[in-house]
């Protein structure tokens, strides 16, 4: 790794406040419709953790003539703690999502609303990360745990 992705992975330390044990580049689904936002899918010992990484969308940049906007202030990390997943579901892949589908491993993480100690309702996240990294195998065998 070099001195630029060292030093990025110390400052995301550093501000979340805890050590980073798995990552991966994935998206943010917030409905089946939607083409996701695209950022870093983080594993951390006490939740999951996805970061919006700031851009514009290509086709959209063909017609501006000057550089891709980035947000003035930097959005929330979406951060679900472990102690507050319900289940994990990992829908099966179908025929045609070979040829036509993502190559990304789509998921849902289900969740008590403000936390486990919370008697909210269950709300879910849908994710899309690459499926060569080590986070689904860590994350089925956490799903396992909530069985």
């Amino acid at each position: 790794m070099d001195d630029t992705a060292e030093a990025f992975w110390a400052g995301f330390e550093k501000e979340t406040g805890e050590p980073v044990l798995a990552r991966t580049m994935g998206q943010f689904l917030a409905s089946s419709n939607d083409r996701g936002d695209w950022g870093l899918f983080v594993l951390s010992p006490s939740g999951l953790r996805f970061r919006k990484t700031p851009g514009e969308n290509w086709f959209a940049s063909l017609f501006r003539s000057s550089s891709v906007s980035v947000p003035k202030e930097k959005e929330a990390d979406i951060v679900i703690p472990y102690a507050a997943i319900t289940r994990l579901a990992f829908p099966p892949k179908k025929f045609l999502d070979a040829l036509f589908g993502s190559p990304f491993l789509a998921f849902s993480v289900f969740y008590k609303e403000g936390g486990a100690e919370r008697d909210g309702g269950e709300s879910e996240a849908r994710f899309a990360i690459d499926p060569k990294s080590e986070i689904p195998a860590r994350l089925k065998e956490f799903a396992k745990t909530l069985a």
